[in-house]
This record gives structure tokens, C-alpha cells and sequence, in this order.
């Protein structure tokens, strides 16, 4: 399997290559332009094959960069540049026939990610984390879904499904099958709700493992800015989105966050029906 992290402006603090290799995963570090080669090689944080695509600026460009490198019917995995560190029930947990949980606000500490007492969840390597893709990938086929994700957040009761499949494929780490489509590079900073929407207007679903969580650092200074440096473009971005696939994304109210600058997906059967006519499909 193909693996591509996607490297920008985080010269000295660039971590996802470093854990790739640690765990002994080839991949490729997808780079803009050789000027930011030369400064991510200076701190040493890349140490994956360099790929230097000529593209401008966005995330979707280099996206895009990465499908060109795959064979239509071919799944990669897609990563950010900023990894953590991984929580997530065992394998075996994952790999078995168990889908529900018996969450509720009674004992969602119990279930959470972060409790005491939840022996059950364990600190995963990513070397442990790739040796759940076949599992994945073997369920998305059979369902004839192009796009897995990861829990987003920690909130316990979203523990009560193993899989979701019409939410967020959070775009820090995905698995894609590569189609016949391409990310619309008129969203680069919310390129993710754009490339969920799509699939679930094309294969009507996506695969999303609530039980398994990959941390990056979100937001954080260096990548494509802080939330303040991409408001306007974000706003904008919103409008081209809630426009181009509504009803399935729409504003939403967010704490903290201007109105317009945030979006979510609702994705019942009509809205995604509705939005596939709207897109000709």
C-alpha cells in the first residue's frame, strides 16, 4: 500500500515521516517546491521519499499530486504531517463481530478513551494501527465504499457504534480507492467535508472506525495557518460547499467559531440524493 503525508511550512516540527519510518512504513512526503525540500531536510524531519510536485500552494493540489501516483482501484493511506499518537480498543476487539456498545451517559466514563478504568483501551504504534487496514479495506469493499477515517474526538458516546456511515472522514488519516474523481481544489482548507460529501454522493457511504482515534496537532501554528489566518478563506470556502452540495452540508453553529466559517454534513438518504441530482450524478 502506497502511504503519503503531506508536508507544509512545519520545517522543524514535521513528525509524521519520522513516525512512518520509526515504524519501518515506507512512504512518500509529498513537498510543494524544492526550496521547502531543502528547509525540511535541514531539520531532518523528513525521512520518507521525497516527492516535489510543483504545485501551488493547498492541500488539495497535493492531494490530487497523490491520486496521480495511484491506479484507479488502488488504495493509499493519506496523512498529515503533525502525528501523535494513536488510542484504540485492541485489535481483536476491532477485528470481531461486536458493532454496538452499551453506551450512556451512565457509563460513558467507563468506555472513554481516557478512563481509568478502561483497561480495554490501549496506546497503538502506527505498525499496529496498519495491521488493521486489510479488515478495513476487506469491509469497505463489500460495501463498495472508496473512503475510510478515524474517530474525530474522545466523546464516550460515540462509542456506541463501531463504524458510522454517513459522518466525517476527518482528513488527517484516511484510506482512499482511488476512482474516476479528483479533490475539488476549490477547497483546500476543508478539503475533507468536500471529499466525504463527494463519496457519499458517489458510493453513498464511507467507513468511519469510532474505536480507534489518531491525535495530530490540529490547528496548530505553521501547516496552512492558525484559525485566525484562515477565516476569510474558510468562510468562502463554506459558502462554495454548502452551495455546491446542498442539502447534504450546510452551516452549523460551532462555539467559539464565527458563524460561516463552519460546516457539517447531514447526511440522510434524500439529502444525499437530492445533492447527487444537483451534481448530475
Amino acid at each position: 500500500m502506497k502511504v503519503f503525508t503531506f508536508y507544509y511550512n512545519r520545517f522543524q516540527n514535521a513528525t509524521t515521516s519520522k513516525e512512518l519510518k520509526k515504524n519501518d512504513i515506507d512512504h512518500y512526503v509529498m513537498l510543494h517546491n524544492h526550496e521547502d525540500y531543502e528547509k525540511f531536510k535541514k531539520f531532518d524531519t523528513i525521512q520518507g521519499k521525497p516527492i516535489i510536485t510543483n504545485q501551488s500552494k493547498g492541500l488539495a493540489y497535493q492531494r490530487n499530486y497523490a491520486l496521480s501516483m495511484m491506479q484507479e482501484g488502488e488504495w493509499a493511506a493519506f496523512m498529515c504531517d503533525d502525528f501523535i499518537k494513536i488510542k484504540s480498543y485492541p485489535l481483536n476487539v476491532i477485528q470481531s463481530n461486536l458493532e454496538h456498545l452499551p453506551v450512556d451517559t451512565t457509563n460513558q466514563k467507563y468506555f472513554g478513551f481516557y478512563s481509568k478504568s478502561a483497561k480495554h483501551v490501549q496506546e497503538f504504534s502506527l505498525k499496529q494501527m496498519f495491521k488493521l487496514f486489510p479488515f478495513l479495506i476487506q469491509k469497505a469493499e463489500s460495501k463498495k465504499i472508496h473512503l475510510i477515517g478515524f474517530a474525530l474526538h474522545t466523546n464516550p458516546l460515540n462509542l456506541r457504534n463501531k463504524f458510522i456511515y454517513r459522518g466525517l472522514a476527518d482528513g488527517r488519516f484516511w484510506l482512499i480507492k482511488k476512482s474516476n474523481y479528483q479533490f475539488d481544489e476549490k477547497a483546500q482548507l476543508i478539503d475533507d467535508v468536500a471529499w466525504t460529501a463527494e463519496n457519499l454522493i458517489r458510493h453513498n457511504n464511507v467507513l468511519v472506525l469510532n474505536w480507534t482515534i489518531p491525535y495530530f496537532g490540529r490547528y496548530t501554528a505553521g501547516g496552512f495557518g492558525s484559525t485566525a489566518e484562515r477565516k476569510a478563506q474558510r468562510k468562502k470556502e463554506c459558502q462554495y460547499l454548502c452551495m455546491k452540495y446542498h442539502p447534504l452540508v450546510r452551516l452549523a453553529k460551532k462555539a467559539n467559531w464565527d458563524y460561516g466559517t463552519h460546516i457539517k454534513l447531514f447526511g440522510s438518504q434524500n439529502n444525499i440524493n437530492v445533492s447527487k441530482r444537483r451534481n448530475n450524478l
